[in-house]
């Protein structure tokens, strides 16, 4: 009985690992990407950032928007400074733009869509993005 669990245990433990190679790369195993300075504001290219986290990206660029989806979110942005997320409308510091076939976003932007901090990183021009923690169920606060 000892080595059937033992043999149950690997089993289990080989199949997570196979799943776990297979699963997109986490943020925090992303590497830093390039930043555009563009009228004193910084902005990266968000088909690179799409496709770095794994999420579904539609563009239409004869209509100038963008679809994403990435785990439980749906985006959608044009070229103005309101973010639609699932449904609600959220303001952007500063609108994207285009060149060519490709959008670039403010750092709030991706900050958003794929709920990351930023860390910028000023002197070399690049951005690194990283998991916020979990948010906690709200506390309530006591009175005093």
């Amino acid at each position: 009985m000892g080595r059937s669990i033992c043999a149950w245990i690997l089993l289990v433990h080989l199949a997570l690992l196979t799943m776990a190679a297979e699963l997109p790369p986490t943020v925090a195993e992303l590497p830093p990407f390039d930043v555009v300075m563009t009228n004193g504001q910084p902005y990266v290219s968000l088909m690179s950032v799409a496709q770095a986290f794994g999420a579904g990206i539609r563009i239409t660029p004869s209509a100038r928007s963008v679809n994403l989806r990435f785990s439980n979110q749906e985006a959608s942005l044009t070229d103005g400074t309101v973010l639609t997320m699932n449904r609600q409308l959220l303001i952007l510091s500063v609108a994207p733009y285009w060149q060519g076939d490709e959008l670039f976003v403010p750092l709030d932007a991706v900050q958003k869509i794929f709920y990351v901090t930023v860390r910028w990183r000023i002197r070399t021009q690049q951005v690194v993005f990283q998991p916020v923690r979990a948010a906690a169920p709200a506390e309530e606060v006591p009175r005093r």
